[in-house]
């Protein structure tokens, strides 16, 4: 939780302001380091030894075949070992995705933290859109892409380890020598085109989320139903979208081209070894029987060794976007966001009392001045009214409860749910909250308005409110009521507001 720590009689300094450490790949890994996560782990290096356990199960029944002692029951075992390799995969599965939602809800709760208090962020477009996909979507998709490859490169290993083994010792140690020659030429030619491979995929993800966020403003344009907007919003889709398609397939022909490199390097290598296996046992029919018996096996873990040689392309784009992931962690605000406040054209009005001001730390003293009371910031447009009390938030942090012209807050009356008593100072919460109207299918956006308002008048304690067109969408008799309610506000804290129309 968050603590205030400002001086109850002075105004706050940028020495309060609230440390963000950076976030690396690392620390965001260690979210993933959980009990789900270490039982998928353990699920599946079991699914494995079953696996290989059928492989020796396979051998022995050939031989069995070879000395007239098959029986059925050999069948049965196989299918009982395999059958139970294929249930524990599945087991393990369900502790991946436990592993996942909650490392995805980690990092959400730490943006929240981290950025609780960047109000000047609010309305910056340009870092909305680089950041609010990762949010909304990409982080959520790196996480459980990055679950899904830990999942099936570590069950490739392990099953090619155990197999490996189980064929070396069975049949002849120079499979499992083909198994890692393959392994050893396919990662090393992996690792030299790691930087073109690492940029292609990074640009690819550059481009998606920038077709992401066009699609965001989607049904603003649409639904608008103006044709000049809307040609405007299709001309930049279309624009970004054709990036974003040369980058995709880009980054797909480095994969595929890779990954077909190594389909054939790893059949031409394991099966040359097995034909000389097969040459040089020509007169061990046990042994010829038993290497037949594994042919389908052995397929398969040349496809595996292909599969995890090609899944290091995988991790690499993963681990590229997780880059892209940290990196949204602190979104930085415009270093020059408080010069668009034109104090000149600005005045702050406080019944009679007429004040101006020249800097954003001069208007929090006089926020200060008082305890209770409103302070109307007038001006005309484009003179940095809003700007103005975003900069106060960012000053003000938990002492100020913030309610912005754009409204898009979560209210518990829009969800049906609710609400609870929270202090801005110390975050704590009340046991009794009051009992809320039932919801309504729909609101008009006066009855948001006014709803919103009535719920923070009556479950915020905050000892300074920034009140931001706070009548926006209202009629003359519902502002009425609005009025009411901020004069309560008033009476009990500090109030700044911009109004609609000049209060009378």
């Amino acid at each position: 939780m968050l603590v205030c720590t400002l001086d109850p009689d002075q105004p706050p300094s940028n020495a309060s302001a609230m440390s963000r450490t950076a976030m690396t790949r690392i620390e965001f890994l260690k979210y993933l380091l959980c009990f789900p996560l270490y039982v998928m782990v353990s699920l599946i290096v079991v699914e494995s030894l079953l696996t290989a356990t059928t492989t020796w199960l396979v051998i022995k029944a050939g031989r069995d075949v070879a000395n007239d002692a098959f029986l059925v029951r050999d069948l049965l075992y196989i299918l009982a070992v395999q059958s139970a390799a294929y249930i524990i995969g599945t087991i393990s599965w369900i502790y991946a995705e436990r592993a996942g939602f909650r490392a995805f809800g980690l990092y959400m709760l730490r943006f929240a933290r981290d950025n609780r208090q960047q109000a000047k962020l609010l309305h910056d477009r340009n870092a909305r859109e680089k950041v609010e996909p990762f949010l909304t979507s990409t982080t959520f998709y790196d996480i459980f892409q990055l679950m899904y490859e830990l999942e099936t490169q570590l069950k490739l290993l392990l099953t090619l380890i155990f197999n490996s083994i189980v064929l070396g010792s069975e049949i002849d140690w120079s499979l499992p020598l083909a198994y890692s020659t393959v392994f050893a030429i396919l990662m090393t030619l992996q690792w030299t085109l790691r930087k073109p491979v690492s940029q292609a995929y990074l640009e690819n993800q550059f481009q998606n989320n920038r077709v992401t966020a066009q699609g965001y403003t989607a049904w603003d344009n649409v639904m608008s139903g103006n044709r000049y907007n809307l040609r405007l919003w299709i001309a930049g889709f279309k624009d970004k979208t054709r990036d974003a398609l040369t980058a995709q397939i880009k980054a797909i022909m480095w994969r595929e081209g890779l990954s077909t490199v190594g389909g054939v390097v790893g059949l031409s290598i394991v099966f040359a070894t097995m034909t000389y296996v097969a040459i040089k046992d020509a007169g061990d029919t046990e042994l010829l029987i038993a290497l037949a018996a594994t042919l389908p096996r052995q397929i398969e873990m040349t496809n595996d060794v292909h599969q995890l040689s090609s899944g290091w392309n995988d991790v690499l784009a993963v681990w590229t976007r997780i880059g892209g992931v940290v990196e949204s962690m602190h979104p930085e605000p415009d270093q020059a966001f408080d010069a668009r406040i034109k104090f000149d054209l600005l005045t702050l009005r406080q019944g009679e009392e007429v004040i101006h001001c020249v800097s954003v730390p001069e208007a929090v003293g006089h926020v200060f001045a008082k305890a209770t009371g409103r302070i109307n910031v007038r001006g005309g447009n484009g003179s940095g009214k809003s700007t103005l009390l975003a900069s106060l938030k960012s000053e003000l942090k938990n002492r100020a409860y913030y309610w912005p012209t754009t409204d898009r807050l979560a209210f518990a009356f829009a969800a049906g749910e609710d609400p609870v008593i929270v202090g801005e100072a110390d975050d704590g919460e009340d046991e009794a909250p009051q009992p809320m109207p039932p919801k309504r299918p729909g609101f008009s956006s006066g009855e948001r308005q006014l709803r919103s308002l009535q719920e923070i008048v009556g479950f915020t304690a905050a000892s300074i409110y920034l009140l931001d067109e706070w009548d926006a969408n209202l009629d003359p008799t519902n502002r009425a009521t609005a009025d009411a309610l901020v004069q309560k506000l008033a009476n009990r804290a500090r109030v700044v507001e911009i109004s609609h129309r000049d209060r009378t």
